[in-house]
């Protein structure tokens, strides 16, 4: 074989090669995607007290697990104590108000009764006399005194009954006095209570920015607490998720964890990105401005979760994922070789 026919030769292996492998990553991603953009997301919640004072206590440690209702901190509760016992005492100072109130109430009820019996008396005497006079037996100014002192009886019922109806409205007040009082109790002690900061999910402690004897703001971020709950968040082509669907099969290599292969599925995908969006700020559509004739793919953010336990890694760690969106042997077969293939890449890289 002369040269010329050796360079020939390799010359179309080669192109063989490069065509053989072109129609594999072609099928590939469209068939059996992968992608190295993948990394463990958990919720991460800071935590800050409700309300401001002096950390008397720190109960935990940077990165500690802790569980549902675990005490995390306190603050010194001296002012909320001495809060408390001083909306105490203004709830029993308006409930004895209310009392005082609610028996000047009964004594004026008693007092418009008894001023109604007196005018219903004197209206009755004075139809008595009215009748002696009408035959003659009593003089008109004993029917005169007698009709003044029904009207005097009744402008007496009439006084009484608007300070019955100022009274109710004095115990009203009071009333409201009363649930004023009980409001700035419950607060007060509802203060209290947020002195001592609990676990409010499980989780881990990161992040403590926390000594005894610092002075703490309400709202202000303390530590972070880390759930527990993780989920694999990928990035796909959009392309390559057009056979990808809620359910669809995955392999998870874990850089952490090489030679491993975990299996999972897909559990969403995302309806967005954020390149989407457009704000209503009034102004008009900026154009993107490119002489790119081939641009970069627009990725679409994949959740997936793990149908094994999940292993102790970070949050953060970085991940590879491959998919199977397609019922197929040959598509399969070749997937599970390709993760199988990047699982103990990891070791090198």
């Amino acid at each position: 074989m002369t040269p010329e026919q050796s360079f020939s030769r390799w010359v179309k292996i080669a192109l063989s090669i490069f065509f053989v492998l072109f129609i594999y990553f072609v099928m590939a991603d469209n068939y059996m995607p992968m992608t190295p953009e993948a990394r463990i997301q958990r919720y991460v919640v800071p935590v800050s007290a409700r309300v401001s004072g002096q950390v008397s206590k720190v109960d935990v440690t940077n990165n500690q697990q802790v569980t549902v209702g675990q005490r995390l901190f306190e603050l010194d509760d001296s002012d909320y104590v001495l809060a408390v016992k001083r909306s105490e005492l203004a709830l029993s100072h308006a409930k004895t108000e209310q009392q005082k109130a609610l028996s000047a109430l009964a004594e004026v009820k008693a007092e418009s009764h008894q001023t109604a019996l007196q005018a219903d008396e004197q209206a009755r005497e004075a139809a008595r006399i009215a009748r002696l006079h009408r035959q003659g037996h009593m003089s008109l100014q004993q029917l005169e005194q007698a009709n003044t002192k029904v009207s005097l009886a009744r402008e007496a019922n009439a006084v009484s009954k608007a300070k019955n109806q100022e009274v109710e409205q004095s115990v009203l007040a009071a009333g409201i006095s009363v649930e004023e009082a009980q409001v700035a109790l419950d607060q007060a002690q509802l203060a209290l209570a947020r002195t001592q900061v609990y676990a409010e999910s499980n989780g881990r402690i990161g992040n403590l920015q926390l000594r005894q004897g610092q002075h703490a703001n309400a709202g202000q971020p303390l530590m972070a607490l880390i759930s527990d709950q993780a989920w694999v968040s990928a990035d796909f082509r959009e392309k390559s998720l057009r056979h990808v669907a809620a359910g669809t099969p995955v392999d998870i290599v874990f850089d952490a964890l090489p030679g491993q292969v975990f299996a999972g599925h897909v559990t969403s995908i995302d309806s967005g990105v954020r390149e989407g969006q457009q704000a209503a700020d009034g102004l008009l559509a900026q154009p993107v401005s490119s002489d790119r004739w081939v641009r970069d793919a627009q990725r679409l953010r994949t959740h997936i979760a793990l149908d094994e336990d999940w292993p102790p890694l970070a949050t953060g760690a970085k991940a590879t994922v491959q998919l199977y969106p397609i019922d197929n042997p040959i598509f399969y077969g070749l997937a599970a070789m390709q993760s199988r293939v990047i699982s103990v890449l990891r070791y090198l890289y």
